[in-house]
C-alpha cells in the first residue's frame, strides 16, 4: 500500500530561529539596543542578566493552559510531554525526552523533558577509536537548564516535581516558529501529495505553493520547502529500481 510505504520515509525537521522571549532574572539592566531591533515582531528591547553576566530568557506563551506548574498532575508520561511540547511550540522552543530513573519493577519513576539546546555535545578528542560517522550537523546545544521533572505517584500518576522556566538563549519569534523543528511535519497529507504530484511530473517548489494556497499561507502548512525536497530525495531512494515498474502499476 502506497499509505503504508510513505508512513515508512523518516521525516525531515528543521531548527530555530528569531527571538519571542522576555528576559529576566538578576540584576536589572536596560539596552536601547538589546537582543534584537524594536522593529522585529516579538522580540525585546531590553534585558536582565545575572550577577555573573549571563541573560535568561522567558517564554512568554500566550495560552497560560498551557504552562506547566510544580504539583500539576497528569495521567500519564505521554500526557505530561505533550504539555510541555505544546507549551514549547507555542513559547518558541523545541522539546525533547531526557534522562528517566526506574524501579525494581521496571516502572518509570522519574522522567526528564528537556529544551532541545540542553546540554552539549561529546567531542571526540582522538582517544576512542570506535567512533561512529553521522551526518555533519550544527549542534544547537549551549546548555540550557530549562526543563520539567515529573515523578510518579503511587495513584498511577504523574506529578510535576520541578519547573525551569529559564533559557539561556533566545526563543523564536512568531514567525521564525513555524520552522522549530516541533512544528515541522510532513504529515500523510503532505506526503501523499508529493507522491501524487511526482507521479504526474510535478516538482517540489509548484506542489509546495499548491500546498500553501491550500492551506492558506506558508506558515500553515507545517513544512518548509526543503522538507518537500527532502520526502520527494527520500522517496525516490525508497522506490530505488523498482520506480518505472512501481509507476506503471499505480497508473493502471
Amino acid at each position: 500500500m502506497i499509505t503504508v510505504d510513505l508512513l515508512k520515509i523518516s521525516d525531515n525537521q528543521g531548527s530555530s530561529c528569531g527571538d519571542s522571549s522576555r528576559i529576566s532574572s538578576g540584576v536589572s539592566t536596560d539596552v536601547s539596543s538589546g537582543a534584537c531591533s524594536a522593529e522585529n515582531e516579538g522580540c525585546v528591547t531590553s534585558y536582565s542578566m545575572s550577577p555573573g553576566g549571563q541573560r535568561y530568557f522567558i517564554p512568554t506563551c500566550g495560552d497560560l493552559n498551557c504552562i506547566p506548574m510544580k504539583d500539576m498532575v497528569f495521567e500519564s508520561l505521554h500526557k505530561a510531554y505533550k504539555v510541555y511540547k505544546k507549551y514549547g511550540q507555542q513559547s518558541g522552543f523545541t522539546v525533547r525526552k531526557s534522562t528517566e530513573k526506574k524501579n525494581g519493577e521496571n516502572t518509570i519513576v522519574l522522567k526528564h523533558f528537556v529544551c532541545s539546546r540542553e546540554g552539549f555535545n561529546d567531542v571526540n578528542d582522538g582517544s576512542c577509536s570506535n567512533v561512529v560517522k553521522r551526518r555533519r550537523t550544527v549542534s544547537q546545544r549551549c546548555g540550557c537548564k530549562a526543563k520539567i521533572v515529573v515523578k510518579y505517584t503511587s495513584l498511577d500518576r504523574f506529578f510535576v516535581l520541578s519547573f525551569v522556566e529559564k533559557h539561556n538563549h533566545p526563543l523564536a519569534s512568531e514567525t521564525g516558529r513555524q520552522f522549530l523543528r516541533a512544528n515541522r511535519e510532513m504529515s500523510l497529507g503532505l506526503r501523499t501529495l508529493v507522491f501524487g504530484a511526482a507521479k504526474v511530473n510535478i516538482g517540489n517548489n509548484k506542489s509546495f505553493s499548491f500546498a500553501k494556497e491550500l492551506m492558506g499561507g506558508y506558515s500553515n502548512v507545517g513544512a518548509t520547502l526543503c522538507d518537500f525536497r527532502n520526502l520527494d530525495r527520500d522517496l525516490k531512494c525508497y522506490v530505488g529500481e523498482r520506480d518505472g515498474k512501481m509507476m506503471i502499476e499505480k497508473s493502471t
